[in-house]
Parts: structure tokens; sequence; C-alpha cells
């Protein structure tokens, strides 16, 4: 009996994935298409807090609503929640679009990223702060505004659970690469 000779096989990529372009509180992006625009439950405004979620998971509902319902009040102490989420899937993504509330001063670590139309300063830890929920890498940056002006007071945060840690940094990184803040 004779076989066939073994070939390699032609590995099948990935089909493309959709983008999908999404604004709120005047950032815009784009961010692949499995990811769900949430919005934080309110937050007073003399605290920082979040202004977007975007993720791969289902929200907590008391820290988050779809995009276009009534959000819930703050907690007695201003805030909307700690965590939007209690543990991240494999391969989940959480990013959080937030307001320092005040101006801070650019950083001048981390890896130069393109961002708002110039570039900023992406740090990655390992786990980070984002270990919190499970996640294996936090990015964060603060984002540029008010060029020439050093400083802004919108930051994002993302939380990304592996195996798979390269797609989901890749989708972030295209996230702010897209990513426009103000009219």
């Amino acid at each position: 009996m004779t076989t066939a000779p073994a070939t390699a096989a032609t590995p099948i990529s990935p089909a493309p994935l959709s983008l999908v372009q999404d604004a709120a509180h005047g950032i815009s992006f784009e961010h692949p298409s499995t990811w769900i625009l949430w919005q934080p439950n309110d937050h007073n405004p003399i605290n920082d807090g979040p202004l977007i979620y975007l993720t791969t998971e289902a929200l907590l509902p008391e820290c988050a609503v779809a995009p276009f319902a009534t959000p819930h009040p703050p907690d007695a102490q201003g805030r909307a929640c700690d965590w939007p989420l209690a543990s991240i899937a494999p391969n989940g993504v959480l990013v959080t679009w937030l307001t320092t509330r005040l101006l801070e001063p650019l950083p001048t670590a981390g890896e130069s990223v393109a961002v708002n139309a110039t570039h900023g300063r992406l740090e990655i830890e390992r786990p980070g702060g984002c270990a919190a929920i499970g996640a294996d890498e936090t990015l964060v940056i603060l984002v540029p505004i008010g060029q020439p002006t050093p400083l802004s007071n919108i930051a994002m945060v993302a939380c990304l659970h592996g195996p798979d840690l390269a797609t989901g940094e890749a989708q972030v990184r295209a996230m702010l690469a897209s990513t426009r803040v103000g009219p």
C-alpha cells in the first residue's frame, strides 16, 4: 500500500476583522466590530471617571448601560464603579476611556504611538492594574490634546487577557491610531 507524500498544509489566514466607527464624549475612533460600546454609569464631575467602555464582555449593570440608555447615578462616593466586570475571559479586551478631571503633564516614558493626529506615550505593564480582573496586560496612554500644550485630561486604559495578547494589543494600537479628541 502506498501513501501520498506528506505536504505542508497551507495556513488559512483569518478573515480581516471588520471595523466600526464610534464616537462619544468628543472622542471618535475605529474599533473591531466584536467590541461592544457601553456607557458607564454617571460619576460626580468633581471626580475622575470613565467616559466610554469598549469590551468583548458583558458588563455589570450596576456599572454600565447600553449606549443610548440612561446611566445610573453615581454611588455615595461619586463614582460609577471600580471595575465594570468581575473577571475577563480568555482573549478578552476591556478598554476604558476616562477623564482624569484635571489636566496632567504628558508622560515622557513609554513607547511613542500615534494618537489624536500626534504622538503619545503608551505604557505597557504585565499584568499591571488590570490584574484585578484577571488580565495579563495593561496598556495606558494619556492622550495629547490642545497641542502645543503638553497636557491632557483624557486617558485610555486597556486590559487584555491571553493567550493571544498580540492580537488584542494590535487592535488597541489600531484604535489609538484612529482616535480623535474634540470637534
